[in-house]
């Protein structure tokens, strides 16, 4: 820790693998493909963690970070972002080399992938299943139909199946709410494969959130899930109930550099640019962007998380924490604190590196993206 001197994302590579060995086991015994995003982590280092445990595909969510995962040995690998044609250089380059997966929405763009490609890629069609972000409705058939003709036009080309992220679980806050959402997402791709795979056997659904793959016992007839933030877990995730605040494997080290007693408020290195601007109401007009945790030797403990200051507001650089009269005292400028993230995706791509407890590297995708 005395080597820290800016803010830094810290890595717990105990409870890291453990959350990854729980997903893992849990599909296992359910016989469902697990095809995790790497999206959060971001990391060869991390990744070699799973193909460990026996891994074989992934998801990313771009071109660029398919190749820099490539270099690490992945060889199947689906981009869960529509596609994009104007990265078709980068599209011809990653199908030479690996079993590569896009997602496709129009039949324009399959007609520009197909007639300048020529080695085999894997389509899938992107179903909006309630998120509103992107995708078809499962009712609009003749669109949908229209695409998987335009596949067929081009033998290189797959039609692969039907995939969805239920993005709109994010916004529950029970078991209940989440078995729901799951359920009915699950329902809609079962529905949209029951009525294509006598005309193209083998097709598969694929379906990815964290909060339905952590909460839901029974995830039923899905033949892939791809979860990605269930690998360090966060505040957001904790609040929704899919995991407990000690399954959360990163914490942000920022230092002290102000303090100010008239208002029992310290200011931390460490804003938005590290954080990044996501907030959990804590209570009606409270909002929270990080709660402390206290480090100890071999790592950190949340028991005084509730009863801890908290990052009340971040500026580019600045977190300001709300602290009382009792904790204000706790630490001065020039002392390193400790945070658990809302959200752990943001906030690892904002910082763009780890260190482990013992301040070793972890490798990661960002000192990479601009080579």
């Amino acid at each position: 820790m005395e080597s820290i001197s800016k803010p830094t994302l810290i890595l717990d590579q105990e409870k890291c693998q453990r959350n990854i060995i729980r997903m893992l086991d849990k599909l296992k015994a359910q016989g469902i493909a697990f095809r995790p995003h790497f999206k959060t982590h971001q990391s060869g280092h991390i990744g070699e963690w799973f193909s460990a445990l026996g891994v074989k595909k992934i998801t990313v969510s771009s071109l660029s970070m398919a190749h820099y995962f490539s270099q690490f040995g992945w060889q199947d690998i689906t981009v869960a972002f529509p596609l994009n044609i104007l990265e078709l250089n980068q599209i011809r380059t990653l199908s030479e080399s690996l079993n590569l997966g896009l997602l496709v929405l129009d039949p324009k763009t399959v007609d520009d992938l197909g007639k300048n490609t020529h080695h085999t890629i894997a389509l899938w069609i992107k179903i909006d299943v309630g998120t509103h972000r992107t995708g078809l409705a499962s009712q609009a058939r003749i669109d949908i139909d229209h695409i998987i003709e335009r596949i067929q036009h081009y033998p290189h080309l797959q039609f692969r199946g039907f995939l969805a992220h239920a993005g709109h679980s994010y916004t529950s806050r029970s078991v209940g709410e989440v078995e729901s959402i799951y359920n009915e997402s699950l329902r809609i791709l079962i529905d949209l494969k029951a009525a294509y795979i006598s005309n193209h056997p083998g097709i598969e659904i694929s379906l990815g959130d964290t909060p339905g793959a952590s909460m839901v016992e029974q995830l039923g007839e899905v033949d892939e899930l791809r979860p990605g933030n269930f690998v360090f877990y966060d505040l957001m995730q904790e609040e929704i109930g899919a995991c407990t605040l000690d399954d959360i494997a990163v914490v942000m080290a920022c230092p002290v550099v102000a303090v100010h007693p008239d208002r029992h408020q310290w200011i931390i290195y460490g804003g938005a640019v590290h954080f990044s601007k996501e907030f959990l109401n804590v209570k009606e007009g409270v909002s929270c962007y990080g709660r402390m945790v206290d480090f100890l030797k071999d790592g950190w403990t949340t028991k005084n998380v509730v009863t801890n200051p908290y990052i009340a507001s971040l500026s580019q650089e600045h977190g300001i924490v709300q602290c009382t009269e009792e904790t204000f005292g706790l630490y001065q400028p020039g002392d390193l604190t400790f945070w658990l993230p809302v959200h752990s995706c943001l906030t690892a791509d904002a910082m763009g590196s780890y260190r482990m407890k013992d301040g070793r590297p972890i490798e990661h995708y960002r000192r990479h993206i601009y080579d």
